[in-house]
């Protein structure tokens, strides 16, 4: 038995995941502990206003989340080829249209806080605060990249460790001395000021020393159309997932009462946990992925070997939560009522239907097969259209999520095994 461990972990994807698994499950942990203590410490209907701007927030970063995995493809095909000059020109380049980006992005959402704040039935302080959040993960985006493009993926964990750990301490603190909604917020602001502070040390040492090897050697110019390029369907890709993933939590916040979109909102925190469980074989796979498609080795291999480890640890998972939704909910948030228990079966099996096409999403576009994009983002409006016009009842939110997640795995996962 031990020798069948050892030759597991010699295999480099389980190895690699296995490290990520640990810095994200300690990350994930800290940051579902962070969502427990909110839940515990905030009303139902404090924490569905909160559970509702953490969603805007994703809603408004979707439009340049999709940098993450575009730089982290091109960067690995620069590293893997050495061609650390073009790399370097990327990188300056990439890093003053943030900084431009994120002023902004920054300044639109305090212009037009009053509106959001209206349709969210919040106040217009807490948009701004979203605003700020946004803008400061914009700007430390490019350290996780980095680290996640040379597979440094030890670093990569201790950065999500730290700045979770950071998030949880200061942001708990701030809720449980009365700030609320806005503590909660502000402690989403740690976490990528801890990220930017950490790097630092990191990028001195282990990656800006290659600068000097081409320092001088060359001049000529790098285009950033390529990535340009790439950019649109994987953002059009990201933004498609977002919506299917997110668009139910803001239409019950608008559609249902307060404490209906709480309660809602408690369940949707245990599906959610099932979107995480996976996420380290997506953080790994992406990079192993863009390097075995730029040397036109076999890749199909590491994808089924994610799918296959990711569909145990969601099917356990999902089985637990349909056989006990009322201890499940109790030991995570203390608010087992009778409306999240009938909803976190549901929540679960949605959700890990939607990590399985998340691996496959990023299978896909390490490989550079964007071709499906424009069908995700079709199928993702069908999907918002369907909540808007039959939010009958929360049950039937849920059962549309299932459905929509159940049509996209397997439609996607089509489109993967045709494209060898």
């Amino acid at each position: 038995m031990i020798a069948k461990l050892k030759n597991i972990f010699r295999d480099e994807l389980i190895f690699d995941t296995a490290i990520v698994f640990i810095g994200t499950s300690l990350g994930g942990f800290f940051n579902l502990l962070y969502h427990l203590i909110s839940v515990r410490l905030l009303s139902p209907q404090d924490y569905g206003t909160f559970n509702a701007l953490i969603s805007l927030i994703m809603f408004t970063s979707i439009a340049v989340s999709p940098l993450s995995p575009t730089l982290v493809r091109f960067f690995t095909e620069y590293i893997t080829k050495k061609d650390y000059f073009t790399f370097f020109s990327v990188l300056e380049k990439i890093i003053v249209r943030l900084f431009i980006i994120a002023i902004m992005i920054f300044v639109a959402i305090f212009i037009f806080a009053r509106v959001i704040a209206d349709f969210l039935n919040s106040p217009s302080v807490y948009i701004v605060l979203c605003g700020g959040i946004i803008s400061l993960s914009l700007l430390s985006i490019i350290w996780p990249v980095l680290f996640q493009s040379f597979q440094k993926f030890k670093t990569y964990s201790f950065l999500g460790i730290t700045s979770s750990l950071s998030k949880l301490i200061i942001g708990a603190l701030l809720i449980y001395a009365g700030f609320k909604v806005k503590g909660a917020l502000v402690g989403f602001m740690v976490a990528p000021v801890i990220i930017f502070v950490l790097s630092l040390p990191f990028f001195f040492k282990a990656i800006l020393p290659l600068k000097a090897a081409v320092s001088g050697h060359n001049t000529q110019v790098v285009s950033l159309l390529p990535i340009y390029r790439y950019f649109l369907p994987v953002s059009l890709s990201l933004v498609s997932f977002t919506i299917l993933t997110n668009i139910d939590v803001i239409l019950v916040k608008h559609f249902f009462s307060s404490l209906s979109a709480g309660y809602y909102s408690i369940a949707q925190m245990i599906g959610k946990i099932f979107l995480f469980l996976p996420s380290s074989l997506a953080i790994v796979m992406f990079p192993k992925s863009t390097a075995a498609y730029v040397k036109n080795a076999q890749s199909h291999t590491i994808l089924h070997k994610s799918l296959v480890v990711a569909s145990v640890i969601c099917g356990i998972g999902v089985f637990f939560c349909f056989l006990f939704p009322g201890p499940i909910l109790s030991i995570l948030t203390s608010q087992a009522n009778p409306v999240s228990k009938k909803l976190v079966g549901l929540f679960s099996l949605s959700m890990s239907f939607y990590a399985l096409l998340w691996i496959i999403l990023n299978f896909l576009l390490a490989t550079h097969k964007v071709k499906f994009s424009l069908f995700l983002f079709v199928i993702s409006l069908i999907e918002t259209l369907a909540i808007y016009y039959c939010h009958f009842r929360l049950q039937t939110v849920l059962y549309i999520l299932l459905i929509f997640s159940v049509v996209c795995f397997f439609t996607i996962f089509y489109v993967a095994e045709n494209t060898k």
